[in-house]
């Protein structure tokens, strides 16, 4: 597996999005699953942060490329969470675990055919570099 992280927060106290996180993929078939989730923003459907919680318990809150990047637009600040790609066997090729409002962690799977673009867009990604 390929580990990269991207800081939530730029040296001008910017703050890394979601949806510039996820800017770094190319277009995709990957079936997106948040499966845990704490932030602020608009959630799908009008539904309250309460309805949208209960959605990602049950495991329901799938989306295809579309609606991922819905999504990631209404969402505001994503403090914690983790949100989990598959391919079309249902096999897990990339992991994304925001932690603590501090990072976002990817765990990539090599073998996935979107690996090395996404591992090269990351690692140029200004987003990535932050200045102590």
């Amino acid at each position: 597996m390929i580990t990269e992280k991207i800081p939530m927060w730029t040296s001008q106290r910017m703050l890394v999005s979601l949806h510039d996180v996820l800017g770094l993929f190319q277009p995709n078939s990957l079936r997106w699953r948040v499966e845990d989730f704490e932030g602020i923003g608009r959630f799908p459907s009008g539904m309250t942060y309460a309805e949208f919680q209960d959605v990602v318990a049950a495991g329901a809150a799938t989306f295809d490329w579309n609606g991922i990047q819905q999504f990631a637009d209404g969402i505001d600040q994503m403090i914690d969470g983790l949100i989990v790609a598959t391919d079309e066997n249902s096999t897990t090729v990339l992991r994304i675990d925001v932690l603590d409002s501090t990072e976002y962690e990817m765990v990539i799977d090599p073998a996935w055919s979107g690996a090395a673009a996404f591992v090269s867009a990351v690692r140029s990604s200004p987003a990535r570099r932050r200045e102590p």
